[in-house]
């Protein structure tokens, strides 16, 4: 299966999942515990861009295969896109692209 997102929607694939953070009397600490934090990510699928109030099509700035930065707390979607975690999220949701 292969995913075509709309409007100005991105589908990226996290390469560094968090980790479960422990107290050190054992405590596991949720991630809304620790605010802030940027994760890091792939993107794998990107939609054709938006559309102005007056028709003309407003570009994506991200392309597949770019590596971006998005906040920890972003706004997306989960999805389990053949066996793997995926999320839908906004281009607006991306902080940074990462170049080499």
């Amino acid at each position: 299966m292969k995913l075509k997102p709309i409007n100005e929607k991105i589908v990226i694939k996290l390469l560094n999942e968090t980790e479960e953070k422990r107290t050190e009397s054992g405590l596991i600490l949720p991630d809304t515990a620790n605010q802030g934090g940027v994760l890091e990510a792939e993107v794998i699928a990107v939609s054709d861009g938006l559309y102005s109030m007056s028709g003309t099509q407003i570009p994506m700035i991200v392309e597949v295969g770019n590596k971006v930065l998005l906040g920890k707390h972003h706004g997306g979607q989960e999805y389990k896109l053949n066996n793997e975690d995926v999320v839908i999220i906004s281009q607006n949701d991306i902080l940074s692209i990462v170049e080499e």
